[in-house]
C-alpha cells in the first residue's frame, strides 16, 4: 500500500472518534474534570502520532523506538547495531538531545512528510565522519538551541539499517530536562516496538517501569536489552528482571542481555562483541550461561 492509501472504513471512523475528541469540551471545575482533559489530550495524541499513521499505512515501515534510563547506553546500542558512529553517545547528561531516526535509504519518502509524530519539524542529516546534528544558527542561545532540538526529528538515511524498519534513538525516559523526558514518552507513544535498555544496577528504577507498564496495558511489542551485566551476575540479575517483566504481564517480551566489557567506552563501538544483540533482536535472543530461557526464545 503507498503512503496516499488508506484501508477505507477503519480509518474514516478512527478520524470520526478524533473529531470527536478534539471537539469535546469539559468547561466545568467538577471534581475528576482535570483528569479526563488529560485523558482527553493523551487520546488524541495516541491517534495523531500512531493509531492513524499506522492505519493509513499499514505498509509504512516498523519503528523501532531505542529508549531507557539516563546512562544505560542507548546511544551506543544503536551505534552498535548499525556497525558505526550514527548518533551522539558521551558522558554528559542528557547526551541525547535531539531524537535521531535512522532509516534505510529507500524508506525516505515515510518519515520526510508529517505521517507520524506531525508536531516535530523534520531536519535531514548525513553522517560524515562524527554523529550527524541538525546545524545551529550562529549566535544561537543554548536555551534556543536546546528548544529545537526537542521539536525536531533528525533523519538519517543509513544503508546498514535494513529496509521496512526504522531505528529512532530518543532521549531519557528519567533526563534531568523536562523537555526530554515529555519528547521521550511521545516518542514512544509512536513506537511499533520499544527496545528497552537497562542496565545491571538500574533495571528497578521507578520512571522507566511506569512507560513499561503503560506499554503492557498497550499491547506494545517491547524488547529488553539488560546491559553492562557483570559476569558473575549474568543467571541471577537475568533471572530477577525476566520474573519482574513475568508479573508485570510483559513475559512475551523479548530479552537480550550484554556483558559488560572492558573496550564499552561511550566512544568506543566494535560491532562483532554486540552482534548477539543484533542478531537477537531479529532471531532468537541469547540466555545467560546458566539462567533460565528469555521468555520469547525458543
Amino acid at each position: 500500500m503507498s503512503p496516499d492509501q488508506t484501508p477505507g472504513p477503519a480509518v474514516d471512523l478512527l478520524e470520526a472518534v478524533h473529531r470527536d475528541l478534539a471537539a469535546t469540551s469539559l468547561p466545568l471545575a467538577l471534581p475528576g474534570a482535570d483528569r479526563a482533559r488529560q485523558d482527553i489530550r493523551n487520546a488524541l495524541a495516541q491517534l495523531e502520532d500512531y493509531i492513524l499513521p499506522r492505519y493509513r499505512s499499514l505498509d509504512a515501515p516498523l519503528l523501532a523506538v531505542v529508549g531507557g534510563s539516563t546512562g544505560a547506553g542507548k546511544s551506543t546500542l544503536v551505534n552498535a547495531l548499525v556497525g558505526r558512529a550514527v548518533t551522539r553517545a558521551g558522558a554528559i547528561r542528557p547526551t541525547t538531545r535531539q531524537p535521531v531516526l535512522l532509516h534505510h535509504p529507500s524508506d525516505a519518502r515515510w518519515f520526510e512528510d508529517q505521517r507520524i509524530l506531525p508536531s516535530l519539524s523534520r531536519i535531514r542529516g548525513t553522517v560524515a565522519g562524527s554523529p550527524p546534528s541538525a546545524a545551529r544558527p550562529a549566535g544561537a542561545p543554548d536555551a534556543e538551541a536546546a528548544a529545537a532540538a526537542v521539536s525536531s526529528l533528525l533523519l538519517v538515511a543509513e544503508p546498514a539499517v535494513p529496509p521496512g524498519i526504522a531505528l529512532l534513538d530518543a532521549p531519557d525516559v528519567d533526563s534531568v530536562s523536562a523537555d526530554n523526558r515529555q519528547l521521550a514518552g511521545q516518542l514512544l507513544a509512536a513506537a511499533d516496538l520499544w527496545i528497552f535498555v537497562t542496565t545491571a544496577n538500574r533495571y528497578a528504577d521507578a520512571v522507566p517501569w511506569l512507560l513499561l507498564l503503560d506499554a503492557a496495558a498497550r499491547d506494545i511489542m517491547v524488547a529488553v536489552v539488560l546491559d553492562r551485566v557483570p559476569p558473575a551476575a549474568e543467571a541471577e540479575v537475568s533471572a530477577d528482571l525476566q520474573s519482574m517483566l513475568g508479573r508485570e504481564g510483559l513475559g512475551g517480551a523479548r530479552f537480550l542481555w550484554c556483558r559488560r566489557r572492558p573496550w564499552m567506552q561511550p566512544a568506543c563501538c566494535p560491532p562483532r562483541p554486540w552482534s548477539r544483540c543484533g542478531s537477537g533482536l531479529g532471531n532468537s535472543p541469547p540466555t545467560p550461561p546458566g539462567g533460565p530461557r528469555s521468555p520469547g526464545g525458543p
